[in-house]
């Protein structure tokens, strides 16, 4: 199998998003991707709105039309779909994959139910409206929904956020969802990382930590449970980010 991500959209939000203790006033893009398990008929994610929670460059239907059209794929045609986790960014055109079993963690459909109240604002009923009236699957841990492709369970940024571990030529990969926005979370900078952009410059403090949180999670201890979780399923090196602009146009097989 092959993992493909395929860019829908362009989001910007404020660096303390992506990483904890980030500048909250500067503000920087990430890429928001439909991921094609190749060989199988499995995507990942069912992308973000036109308009949206934050700022946003493409998007909505015609987006993720668009990026499964690279693949000569019709969102009809697609028989699984995962969603990672239930923010406003990763179900917004879950309605397009109407012939698709879909798999969900019962706990992030829970929590997407009652949210905790500073997170409401991630979660559209209108979406979650639409999902009931679905073929939608709750799992509940880790699951294996075809032989080569298991789904394991990441709490930490949301209660039921799941990561698809997908076996290929060269390896088992993890598709980490929102657990890891960028390579940063994965692998810290050792040393002051300055950046820039057209917003200006600001810097990433040197860590000690093995692992860098986003700002946004329900349960920081879960969180790196989670994180040391996945090292027993891949190597750190094939852990997949989900929203680092370096992935686009990158095949992982």
């Amino acid at each position: 199998m092959r993992i493909k991500p395929l860019l829908q959209a362009r989001i910007r939000a404020p660096l303390s998003v992506v990483f904890m203790f980030g500048s909250p006033d500067y503000m920087v893009s990430g890429s928001v991707y439909i991921w094609v398990i190749e060989g199988e008929r499995v995507v990942v994610d069912a992308g973000v709105a036109e308009n949206s929670y934050y700022p946003i460059e493409g998007g909505g239907e015609k987006g993720v039309i668009k990026a499964l059209e690279r693949e000569e794929i019709k969102p009809k045609e697609v028989e699984k779909l995962v969603i990672t986790h239930l923010h406003f960014d990763h179900i917004a055109n879950v309605h397009l994959f109407h012939n698709a079993k879909i798999y969900v963690q019962k706990a992030d459909w829970e929590f997407a139910n009652n949210p905790i109240p500073i997170f409401r604002d991630l979660y559209v009923d209108d979406y979650l409206f639409k999902l009931e009236e679905m073929d939608l699957c709750f799992v509940e841990g880790d699951i294996e929904i075809l032989p080569g492709v298991k789904l394991i369970h990441l709490p930490g940024h949301t209660p039921g956020l799941q990561g698809v571990v997908v076996e290929t030529r060269g390896g088992d990969y993890l598709l980490s969802g929102d657990h890891f926005y960028s390579y940063l979370n994965i692998f810290p900078p050792r040393n002051n990382l300055k950046i820039e952009n057209e917003h200006g410059k600001t810097v990433i403090s040197a860590q000690k930590s093995p692992f860098l949180p986003p700002g946004i999670h329900v349960n920081l201890s879960d969180w790196f449970e989670s994180c040391y979780k996945t090292m027993r399923f891949v190597k750190k090196s094939k852990i997949i980010p989900g929203h680092d602009p370096s992935l686009e146009g990158k095949v992982f097989e």
